[in-house]
């Protein structure tokens, strides 16, 4: 009885694994802020910055339902530069986000849709560059967005991914902390 019982726990046990799914998805693409000079020059002067992405992120999806969940990384880079005065002055700041990536997935067929959400906390680095010196400096704080895209199935296992993300930074280098992105990537499930 006890070997028959083990037996059966083992299939269960086996079964639900093989009902869950994970997915690996690799993104880059193109990004935008408003970067904050107020801070480093006294004035109130707003700066759009742009630049790119890259993004990694692994997930779960249970039973291969419609909620899947997980962690992301990733690295932007977002650069302007400052023409009011008499001289040029270039803003580059690097970020590195990690957060929980809470996913709904809607559709059953090669394509489909999702929405998701972003929770966690990024670290930023300013380099600011002009004729009078340059200055380095470091942030940490918090990393939420919300985001919408769509991934298209290229078979059982390889699909390809389509975002857009629209996040808020709680960093002292952007004027709002609002951030934009728009990226493309390749995915894996297994």
């Amino acid at each position: 009885m006890k070997k028959n019982l083990l037996i059966a726990v083992l299939w269960c046990l086996t079964i639900t694994g093989f009902s869950q799914q994970n997915m690996i998805t690799l993104s880059g693409g193109y990004v935008a802020s408003k970067l904050d000079a107020s801070e480093l020059t006294g004035s109130d002067e707003k700066i759009k910055g742009s630049g790119w992405r890259i993004n990694g992120s692994y997930e779960f999806n249970p039973h291969e339902g419609k909620i899947a969940y997980g962690f992301a990384i990733g690295y932007l880079s977002v650069g302007g530069n400052d023409n009011s005065g008499l001289d040029t002055v270039d803003y580059k700041v690097s970020s590195v986000p990690l957060y929980f990536v809470p996913k709904y997935i809607f559709g059953k067929n090669k394509i489909r849709g999702f929405v998701k959400g972003a929770l966690g906390f990024q670290s930023s680095r300013l380099d600011r560059n002009g004729p009078k010196g340059t200055v380095e400096a470091t942030d940490f704080g918090f990393y939420g967005g919300l985001g919408a895209g769509m991934l298209i199935f290229l078979n059982d296992k390889i699909f390809l991914n389509a975002e857009y993300e629209f996040a808020y930074m709680s960093n002292s280098y952007y004027v709002d902390g609002l951030l934009h992105s728009v990226m493309l990537g390749v995915g894996i499930k297994f």
